[in-house]
């Protein structure tokens, strides 16, 4: 049984899930529990916060060309880093990676959150005032090995100059640009991200990429370095769980998840990962309980409920796996994957017409052709098995 461990990171340019900034007033609340650092090698070279938005003198130079240009000349300041963000993202390619403002920059690519991380570099050398919202675009999932990776969407906000301390205006609402990608009409903003949340978005996108990558350690460290800035981040939890788990220590791992889950306002990624390690470790009872409260979610991530359904189905709880694929199925009806869980429990189930149906739609939403020919021979079995029924 394959089971996929969900990471929520800032790996694309668009797709989101809400989350919450950092808890406050916890004064009695006990130090995450973890293996000692020494289990995950010595430190490697890990950027500081200030090299995150380190630009070279050449990057710099050439910005403020532009900036104190006649043809910027009538801008205003946040204006003029848009202007230019506009005429380098014509040569900016999207980028799954999150990089630093030099090497996004000098590559001319990035995803959402390097775009953000340049826009604030520039806008640190003109003192140009930023801000940060978490924005809610149609959500996008993708695999990569055992992860499923669950991406939000980040854009800058830049700031018209502050006119005067007590102008009118200012007090109740001050002009502003925002910096996307690909602004599109329906996207809107959930909330306003702190500068510590979006440092703490750096380290854990590095953590994740690390751990896709198989280098847990690598991972461990970035985790460790968000960990200083937000001690309270879900998905840094999260992922400090995972490892722990993958180092083979599922004692600590448990303790992680259930720190999180007391002290994090981040539930549905803590409780799926925290339900595939008690799987895991054969413990049916706890995973049930943990099981039934996240039955009564409606998370957008298709693959929580294929990987729930495909538990179930492991279980031979056929009709509770038909639950989940049939959800899945409604959150993302162009995959393939809920509905060939669907035809799997319904002929385990003998229900050979309803298979048939679902193997039949999977085949439709299926464009590998290896996939395609795996579909077709079981159609055809189906096929042949309802026709020799119907002749007895």
């Amino acid at each position: 049984m394959r089971l996929l461990v969900l990471l929520v990171v800032l790996l694309t340019a668009c797709g989101t899930q809400p989350t919450r900034g950092p808890l406050t007033g916890l004064s009695t609340q006990p130090d995450l529990p973890m293996l000692d650092d020494s289990h995950f090698g010595p430190v490697p070279p890990i950027e500081s916060v200030d090299s995150i938005f380190e630009l070279t003198a050449e990057q710099k130079k050439d910005f403020l060309r532009h900036f104190n240009s006649l043809r910027y000349r009538s801008l205003l300041p946040n204006r003029k880093i848009s202007r230019y963000l506009r005429d380098k993202l014509d040569q900016f390619n999207f980028y799954s990676d999150t990089l630093t403002a030099h090497d996004a920059l000098s590559q001319n690519l990035g995803n959402c959150l390097s775009l953000a991380i340049v826009t604030k570099a520039l806008a640190d050398v003109v003192n140009v005032e930023v801000g940060y919202e978490l924005v809610s675009t149609p959500p996008i999932y993708q695999k990569e090995g055992d992860f499923v990776l669950s991406a939000q969407h980040v854009r800058t906000l830049l700031f018209e100059p502050r006119i005067g301390e007590y102008e009118e205006r200012q007090l109740f609402w001050r002009g502003f640009i925002r910096v996307d990608y690909f602004p599109s009409a329906g996207t809107r903003a959930l909330r306003n991200v702190d500068e510590i949340e979006f440092y703490t978005m750096y380290y854990r996108n590095k953590a994740a990429e690390a751990l896709t990558k198989d280098n847990d350690n690598l991972a461990f460290w970035y985790l460790k370095k968000g960990l200083e800035l937000n001690k309270n981040d879900p998905h840094v939890i999260n992922m400090l769980a995972i490892i722990h788990s993958r180092a083979g220590y599922p004692d600590y791992a448990e303790r992680i998840y259930q720190y999180g889950l007391q002290y994090g306002n981040e539930r549905f990624e803590l409780l799926h990962n925290y339900h595939l390690l008690l799987v895991r470790l054969e413990r049916t009872e706890d995973a049930a309980k943990i099981a039934a409260e996240l039955s009564e979610y409606d998370d957008p991530d298709p693959y929580k409920w294929v990987s729930l359904g495909n538990i179930a189905y492991e279980a031979e709880d056929y009709s509770t796996a038909i639950y989940y694929y049939k959800k899945a199925a409604k959150m993302a009806d162009y995959l393939h994957e809920p509905y060939e869980g669907i035809a799997r429990a319904q002929f385990s189930l003998g229900k050979l017409k309803s298979a048939r149906q679902a193997i039949k739609k999977a085949i439709e939403n299926t464009h590998k052709k290896e996939t395609t020919s795996m579909y077709q021979a079981k159609y055809d079995y189906l096929t042949q098995l309802i026709a020799n029924k119907n002749f007895n």
